[in-house]
């Protein structure tokens, strides 16, 4: 008897489960905190609505709002972004060796090693690392798009009559009472909005990093990043009617023939971010170099739809080479598969869908300058396959009438408007970071470093500031 509660238990959790997760996330009516609301809810928790001002036809007229689909690449950048930016290197610092002779672990005498990159070394077998950083991002495009430049265009589709269906095989309504059939496919009411909107946004990090050694030749190390992201939205919308002249904005009088309305929404979260944990060996020693495997994976412990995580859990085996010098060249590569996720797909509906995977890449060299100072010098990228991106593209206006039957079109060209578009595409991320570690004391370090944006690909910030300190007991 147990067994078939138990079986019917199970299958109504997954139900639920199953309904829940195909639920509109921010669904109208509704007022949503969560960020990944933030840019449908702009106008509110209704929508942008229009207030029909035809006596003989009363009520709000609905607008198709297309904000959300326009910006549901941002939404997925900002998510992706905010969870993947570049870490500081959990075992970068004093690494200590066996020495033969002396029978006892020395710290290396070359300089401290990268910082956004990887060398193959491993900090020596018990060797604690405890590192602190802090980056500051401040985002300023997405695909080469202005977040402070963009358009999108609404409208809303013909008025059907409530005497007259359309005629057959056209794709507009007789919205004349009475009136002859419509000849030109001529709405009568033809509503477009365009829209002016401008998104700030900014992430602050705090990422503590621990690594420990296991051998000579292994260590773990977990990064924990506790983030505060901060949003906020505005849009000036300005109503165009090509047709009737029967709306204005709800609440407004003075719409004809067109009129302007400014909404705003903002927001912000704090929280920990997507925990990362790795695992890395030195696989081949050298008199001067040596080859490293490893493996980081990524927990989906941050709250997705405040851009807190990733919303899935991701996997990346990865090399690392590195050489032993006054100037010490390196070079990393790792190609990272991620799980689904509900900012991969479709908010209004709640549906997950497979975040992009990628190939990650650093390459260049740390300097010993000094005795107590190295600087450190990477390319660091991204190559992120099929992903949803932010294009603009422009919007033909339908074309208004001519006479009060609605018989005859206004004579082409349409006007246009600026738009944005999404499209699947691979893209490339490809930063420059240039910074300095100094060791004021003891196996104390302190590090500073800016990541210098070399490209449009992806959601961006144009400079990146990183300080840190670290300890190795």
């Amino acid at each position: 008897m147990l067994r078939p509660i138990l079986v019917v238990a199970v299958f109504c959790v997954v139900l639920i489960s199953a309904v829940a997760n195909a639920q509109n996330l921010c669904p109208l009516g509704t007022t949503s905190t969560k960020l990944i609301c933030l840019i449908p809810q702009v106008y509110g928790p209704n929508g942008l609505l229009l207030q029909n001002t035809n006596s003989t036809v009363l009520g709000v007229a609905p607008i198709q709002n297309g904000l959300p689909q326009a910006l549901s690449p941002l939404n997925t950048s900002i998510a992706r972004q905010a969870s993947l930016v570049p870490l500081a290197s959990p075992s970068s610092g004093i690494t200590f060796s066996w020495d033969a002779a002396s029978k006892i672990f020395v710290a290396s005498t070359e300089s401290y090693g990268p910082i956004l990159s990887e060398r193959a070394d491993t900090i020596g077998k018990y060797r604690i690392y405890v590192g602190f950083g802090y980056q500051y991002f401040s985002f300023t495009s997405n695909d080469g798009v202005d977040l402070k430049r963009l358009p999108a265009v609404f409208t809303q589709p013909d008025t059907l009559a409530t005497n007259l269906g359309p005629p057959p095989g056209t794709l507009c309504s007789i919205n004349v009472p009475d009136g002859p059939a419509n000849k030109s496919q001529c709405g009568f009411i033809r509503d477009i909005v365009t829209s002016n909107n401008r998104i700030d946004l900014k992430l602050h990090q705090y990422t503590t990093f621990v690594t420990f050694g296991v051998t000579n030749r292994i260590d773990v190390s977990m990064a924990i990043p506790i983030q505060n992201i901060r949003m906020a939205m505005s849009s000036v919308a300005t109503l165009k009617d090509a047709g009737s002249g029967a709306h204005t904005f709800l609440g407004r009088t003075d719409c004809s023939p067109s009129c302007t309305t400014t909404s705003s929404n903002v927001g912000s979260a704090s929280g920990i971010g997507d925990i990362t944990f790795r695992v890395k060996g030195t696989a081949w020693k050298g008199e001067k170099s040596a080859l490293g495997l490893g493996v980081d994976v990524r927990a989906p412990t941050g709250d997705a739809q405040n851009f807190l995580g990733a919303g899935a859990a991701g996997f990346t085996p990865f090399l690392v080479w590195s050489y032993h010098a006054r100037i010490s060249p390196h070079a990393f590569v790792g190609y990272e598969v991620n799980g689904s996720s509900v900012v991969a797909g479709d908010i209004t509906t709640g549906k997950k869908e497979r975040l992009p995977g990628e190939l990650r890449y650093s390459g260049g060299a740390d300097v010993w300058l000094t005795k107590r100072i190295s600087a450190a010098f990477d390319l660091v990228g991204q190559q992120v396959f099929q992903a949803q991106r932010l294009s603009k593209t422009t919007f033909v206006e339908p074309l208004g009438c001519t006479d009060p039957s609605c018989d005859n079109l206004v004579a082409p060209p349409a006007p246009t408007d600026p738009n944005l578009g999404s499209t699947i595409g691979s893209y490339n991320i490809t930063n420059a970071s240039i910074g300095a570690k100094i060791k004021p004391f003891g196996n104390f370090v302190v590090t500073a470093n800016v990541l210098i944006k070399l490209n449009d690909g992806g959601l961006r910030a144009t400079a990146v500031p990183l300080v840190g300190v670290s300890y190795t007991f």
